[in-house]
């Protein structure tokens, strides 16, 4: 508790125009090429940016430029994009730069190099799965970098030309609807060489952007940003969806952001701490509702108590665009392969979501059946997958026929969690579970960062994750079970079904429609049918602000929401008195 003490302290001392808030995990890096995870998404769009973004306040999401000065001009035949570059945007200074460290000016090439990083094989990025067989002679590229153990990145290709330096041309190899919603994710933002080449490993843990913050101090517990003199500037938005302006989202419309000269991130892994700092108005918002605290904040309908904005607290709960599961290594010779589908399909019918719903997610969570949540296309409210239909009968005759009853000869399984209260709690609750089937299993506890690594390394056996979609698309869903994109891609579990990879690629290239759908539900079938992961709920996001921060809206996909937060700091100054 000393920790999350002197955090209070140093905080409470913060009455300038001061951004807290407590990010809920350890960051894996700064480093864009290898931001796979949440927390790592959030810090690094501090300071990185990319050609295109999400606007702030308009539902259904759409998309707009960031330092692209429009949106792209596209071939007829949907396989040039063509992106004029912001004029007079500059990286952050920083010694990378040579004697003074004044940043330079972003250019064409700037994303060039960039996107190379992700196709590098000495690099491994997580990232390489979003340009994997995309662009035109990057895969081609790679393959030659791989041959003689050195990327060349002087060497042309075809799909990525900059003609002079404020224009970037992406040629793909095929029509894809998705690429520009692709160009948002974090892997696509830009990075300096000088800054890669100076720090060389260390970079995860330097941020060297165009964002509107630039990184003062980096420690285990805290980041520390400051607002960067030479951003290149950008407005808030000046229309929105219904009932934005009733909210008083609008009333800062056409202002120069950010409105926050610093943020400070305590990081603060666990729920209850995480909980005091905010209601102790240590932190302006909180980002995760603690489940045992949950009835502070709702009534047993699950609606907001009026105690709580009686404390000038405003919550904010929203369908999440994610999905919670179990996954299983499918290359484990244990739980993977064909061979043991009906040890994994057993499990998953011994696994009632149900309770977990309520002990776990607040109420605010709905059972999952595939891959694609509630608000995305193609999603079947009626669908019930069979292997997730809680059965515990079934599931004890599925492991005597194969020759396993009582859980007789099958070995102690490991499960991989992260160290958080509520996640032991998840895999004590599994454990108890499968002990039902006579299946021993015992609980595996380690940083985030040191799971995501036993993941991608493809150590772990059985893990608890969840997946929040990087875009709008059930492609992104789907994606996480093709084959191409294993360990240390995307697909974790290191799925392979060469029928769900041919439907995969087919629905890749299509936008929604009733041809589109009929290829999930042939989908969704494969994935029942070979249960990969036990997929288990759609979990809500429930955000709590305090009365002195404007402008907050639940954004599923961007990640940089703080550009637009401002603070009344006459008003938080006197509720910290």
């Amino acid at each position: 508790m000393t920790a999350f003490a002197d955090s209070a302290c140093t905080n409470k001392r913060e009455l300038g125009n001061v951004l807290r808030t407590g990010i809920r995990e350890k960051y894996k890096t700064l480093d864009p090429a290898h931001a796979s995870d949440f927390y790592s998404h959030i810090l690094s769009r501090r300071a990185y940016e990319g050609l295109v973004q999400y606007h702030y306040l308009k539902r259904p999401y759409a998309l707009e430029p960031l330092l692209a000065e429009s949106m792209p001009e596209v071939s007829k035949d949907g396989l040039t994009y063509t992106f004029r570059l912001k004029k007079g945007v500059y990286f952050q200074d920083d010694p990378a730069f040579g004697q003074g460290g004044k940043g330079r000016e972003v250019v064409a090439e700037d994303f060039i190099y960039s996107f190379r990083r992700l196709a590098d094989p000495r690099e491994s990025s997580d990232g390489w799965w979003i340009f994997d067989g995309k662009i035109a002679g990057l895969n081609e590229w790679a393959e030659q970098a791989k041959r003689s153990g050195r990327a060349d990145y002087g060497a042309p290709i075809t799909g990525l030309v900059t003609p002079e330096k404020h224009t970037l041309i992406i040629k793909l190899t095929r029509p894809n609807p998705l690429i520009l919603h692709v160009l948002t994710m974090p892997y696509a933002n830009v990075v300096p060489h000088e800054a890669v080449e100076r720090y060389g490993a260390e970079f995860g843990q330097h941020a060297v952007g165009t964002g509107p913050f630039r990184l003062d101090t980096l420690t285990p517990n805290q980041a520390i940003w400051l607002r960067n003199p030479s951003f290149h500037g950008q407005n808030y938005p000046t229309e929105g969806s219904p009932g934005d302006k009733e909210a008083g989202r609008l009333a800062d419309a056409g202002k120069p952001l950010p409105f926050v000269d610093k943020i400070i991130d305590d990081i603060i892994i666990e729920d209850q701490p995480a909980w005091l700092n905010f209601m102790q108005n240590n932190h302006d918002y909180l980002s995760k509702v603690n489940k045992d605290n949950a009835g502070d904040i709702f009534d047993l309908n699950h609606k907001a108590r009026q105690t709580i904005s009686e404390q000038g607290i405003e919550v904010f709960t929203t369908p999440g665009i994610w999905f919670n599961y179990v996954a299983f290594n499918m290359e484990d010779p244990v739980v993977g392969g064909e061979k043991n589908k009906f040890l994994r399909k057993a499990m998953a019918l011994a696994l009632d979501e149900g309770p977990m719903i309520e002990k776990f997610y607040l109420g605010l969570a709905t059972r999952a059946e595939t891959p694609i949540p509630p608000g995305i296309g193609g999603y079947e409210p009626s669908y019930r997958n069979p292997s997730r239909e809680y059965n515990l009968v079934q599931a004890r005759e599925i492991l005597a026929k194969a020759g396993h009853a009582n859980g007789q000869g099958i070995p102690e399984l490991v499960y991989d969690l992260k160290s958080d209260m509520t996640y032991r709690q998840i895999g004590e609750y599994f454990q108890r579970s499968m002990a039902e089937l006579g299946i021993r299993v015992s609980l595996n506890t380690v940083s985030w960062p040191e799971l995501l690594s036993r993941v991608r390394r493809k150590q772990a056996q059985i893990w608890g994750i969840t997946w929040q979609y990087d875009y709008p698309d059930a492609e992104n869903g789907w994606q996480l079970l093709y084959s191409k994109n294993e360990s240390p891609g995307s697909n974790e579990s290191n799925y392979k079904n060469p029928k769900f990879d041919a439907l995969y690629e087919k629905i890749a290239l299509m936008r929604d429609s009733p041809e589109r759908f009929a290829l999930f539900a042939k989908m969704r079938d494969i994935f029942a049918q070979d249960v990969p992961w036990i997929i288990t709920v759609n979990q809500a996001e429930t955000r709590l602000t305090h009365y002195w921060l404007h402008n907050f809206k639940i954004h599923q996909f961007e990640h940089n929401v703080e550009k637009y937060l401002r603070v009344d700091v006459a008003t938080r100054a006197k509720a910290l008195r």
